[in-house]
């Protein structure tokens, strides 16, 4: 990423860091190869006021652009900064209009808007996608509540392709498997054991396109088309020579493995905020269990796959040489 002065001296000092989360978000910033230069000039006012101190300070500072430029109120004219001209080099064109995006979203907030159960919700979704036209009121009534609450930021989204494996009939541990490979490490019970309650939200990339007047193609996510997460890890551009461009970001996954070889990279995409409808209630689900994979295992791991994946031996090199993390 473009140097900003009063940002760099805290990343390169917080990507040796001891805490290991500190870390990974420092050298996330430092390895990212996609923001725009025109993002980054939207970015450094927030650095304007002087040196960052601490991870706290930077949160601070990357929240207040993000809340400009990324989460916007539906009546606004612009677009997120993702979906702007300026971020069109990571925009995927070419994708296939007809493949469905999975989104995963946490149940608590749309049930509690209307007072609704979680259980209540996951029966009436089961009842509509079985047949039973009597639940679309429940769930249209659910959708107004919740769409009159939702900002317009960038959604992280997969195809449903790449997770066709977890979601089939008879995977009893779909939620956690999801979880994992998608790398949604906030989704964890935590030490309390409190199980999260999600919703899977399902709807065709051409249902995307079509959000933002033709103009909402997914794309590879920045470190600026979203809140700061270790959890997640920037994709190389390609090479200048290269045949194609890459089709998807890379999630790191989280399924607990204890060999490099049994690593699987994760994919995803940013989708522009969609009105939700019924037809696109997919799943209910409960992550019960914990995040278990050790993050410095998961990202050692993921490195040099990305590598690989993009035929970029060099990404991260001035970072990391020819090692992983």
């Amino acid at each position: 990423m473009q140097t900003i002065p009063n940002l760099h001296g805290y990343l390169s000092a917080a990507s040796k860091s001891d805490d290991y989360e500190e870390r990974a978000c420092a050298r996330n910033f430092l390895l990212d190869e996609r923001p725009p230069p025109e993002a980054l000039e939207l970015y450094k006012p927030h650095f304007a006021f002087g040196p960052v101190s601490d991870m706290d300070d930077w949160y601070g500072r990357h929240h207040g652009f993000a809340t400009e430029q990324l989460f916007l109120d539906p009546s606004e004219s612009d677009a997120p900064v993702t979906f702007r001209p300026l971020s069109d080099r990571n925009r995927v064109t070419q994708i296939d209009e007809r493949l469905n995006l999975i989104r995963v979203e946490q149940a608590d907030w749309p049930c509690i808007l209307r007072g609704d159960s979680f259980e209540e919700v996951a029966d009436q979704i089961k009842r509509f996608r079985a047949g039973d036209d009597a639940a679309r009121g429940f769930l249209q009534g659910l959708c107004n509540a919740w769409n009159a609450d939702r900002d317009r930021r960038p959604a992280y989204v997969t195809t449903e392709i790449q997770v066709a494996d977890i979601l089939a009939d008879g995977v009893a541990d779909w939620a956690v498997r999801l979880r994992n490979r998608l790398g949604l490490g906030h989704l964890d019970p935590g030490p309390a054991g409190r199980p999260v309650e999600i919703l899977v939200m399902r709807y065709p990339v051409a249902e995307a396109i079509a959000a933002l007047d033709g103009q909402g193609h997914p794309a590879i996510p920045t470190m600026l088309d979203g809140d700061i997460s270790n959890y997640s890890f920037p994709s190389p551009l390609p090479k200048p020579d290269a045949t194609k461009a890459p089709l998807y970001g890379r999630t790191v996954n989280l399924t607990p493995v204890e060999d490099d070889n049994d690593y699987e990279m994760g994919c995803e995409l940013l989708s522009p905020r969609l009105v939700y409808r019924p037809e696109h209630f997919y799943r209910a689900g409960i992550v019960a269990e914990p995040v278990t994979m050790p993050l410095d295992r998961a990202r050692g791991f993921h490195l040099p796959w990305v590598r690989i994946d993009a035929g970029r031996d060099d990404f991260g090199a001035d970072l990391f040489g020819e090692g992983g993390e």
